[in-house]
């Protein structure tokens, strides 16, 4: 309610604003493709553009300075403080100290395998996704913080994404940790590099030419002896959630391939194709719940909202980076910067979660945004 009560004020700045409006007219324009669909869902909607009309309010208030910058540090200071919150909570859950479950959805406390519960902690957020999310910000938040305080914030926030029970954010949190190292900090351990960043580059380059190559032999065995591209229990059983959308996306028309199935359709989806063949609970039980939605960053936009849709998100990152690589000290360092942000967390958590669907994604894309700005501002903490 509270969010939803968000996007009505939201709706309202950007009618206010004659340079906005376009975004409402984007939004309109989709409301009226909905109806030629059989699937679509207001709230999938709202939830769909909640995140750019926030990113895009943050912005315009930041760029164009409507308030004073010692405001909009006020509020961004308190925005990092209290993304400490969950985390905090979820640390307490995983030493048993808290309640796993309390007030959120229940089915996500635990991770199933037969009788074998485990409990995963999740901040008392609605999903353990949205605190993925959260932890890869506060990482990202560091990015911009002195060398020594950095590097132990990064490596305590490793420690803290083990404690949770989704591997893609333990992986996403060495990475910017690792990132951070090599290609970011600018000051004492930049001295200490072992390897120039050409040859990172180039090793990096090889080993993801090796491994995609190697992916996709593997795809392609898998899709010759069974008919699909992931292996069922990919993931944890991610592989087998994919092939089901797979297979409605074999199904749609051109009118499908250039807007989507309908905005907030893919549980309908997973309902209306998911088979005992390619789901294994509903082999063990054909009355098993089949509400699952597509668990990757771009599948869930592509289903939603089609080419189009993807090309929307692009375009909105397109603006930030037309706006950030004209910020102090240089648009290669900011470039850097950018690539830690918009692609790290993309191949990672973005993988096996729909982050664009979460509105803290955005809201904290939006923050994030205005701590870059700010630290680039300062001269005492960026060479120029």
């Amino acid at each position: 309610m509270g969010l939803g009560i968000i996007f009505l004020i939201m709706i309202w700045a950007l009618m206010s604003d004659p340079y906005k409006k376009w975004i409402l007219y984007v939004a309109g324009a989709y409301t009226l493709i909905q109806f030629t669909h059989e699937q679509w869902y207001l709230k999938g909607l709202v939830d769909y553009f909640f995140g750019p009309f926030a990113l895009l309010l943050l912005l315009d208030i930041l760029v164009n300075q409507k308030l004073p910058k010692a405001t909009l540090l006020k509020y961004e200071r308190r925005f990092y403080y209290l993304l400490w919150v969950p985390i905090a909570i979820a640390v307490l859950q995983y030493f048993n100290l808290f309640p796993i479950k309390l007030w959120n959805a229940t089915y996500v406390n635990f991770a199933y395998f037969g009788d074998l519960a485990i409990p995963r902690p999740n901040g008392l957020l609605y999903h353990g996704s949205e605190l993925s999310v959260i932890i890869c910000f506060m990482a990202l938040f560091q990015f911009f913080k002195k060398e020594n305080k950095a590097v132990w914030m990064l490596l305590l926030l490793v420690m803290i994404a083990f404690m949770t029970y989704f591997k893609a954010l333990i992986g996403c949190a060495a990475l910017l940790f690792l990132y951070y190292i090599v290609f970011v900090n600018r000051g004492v351990l930049a001295q200490f590099k072992l390897i120039s960043k050409k040859r990172i580059i180039f090793y990096a380059v090889l080993i993801v030419l090796i491994l995609t190559t190697v992916a996709l032999r593997f795809f392609s065995q898998v899709y010759t002896y069974t008919g699909y591209l992931f292996v069922p229990d990919m993931l944890t059983g991610r592989g087998a959630i994919w092939n089901i959308y797979i297979e409605r996306i074999k199904d749609f028309t051109f009118w499908n391939y250039l807007f989507g199935n309908g905005m907030g359709s893919s549980f309908d989806i997973f309902a209306d194709y998911a088979t005992a063949d390619t789901w294994y609970l509903l082999a063990a039980d054909p009355n098993a719940d089949t509400d699952y939605d597509t668990h990757n960053a771009v599948l869930s936009v592509f289903i939603n909202s089609g080419i189009i849709g993807l090309a929307f998100i692009f375009y909105l990152f397109r603006m930030v980076w037309n706006q950030i690589k004209k910020w102090a000290p240089n648009g290669s360092w900011n470039k850097t910067i950018f690539f830690g942000i918009f692609i790290i967390p993309l191949i990672t958590i973005g993988i096996t979660i729909p982050i664009y669907e979460n509105a803290i994604f955005w809201i904290a894309l939006g923050f994030l945004i205005y701590r870059w700005k700010f630290y680039t501002d300062d001269e005492g903490t960026v060479e120029t």
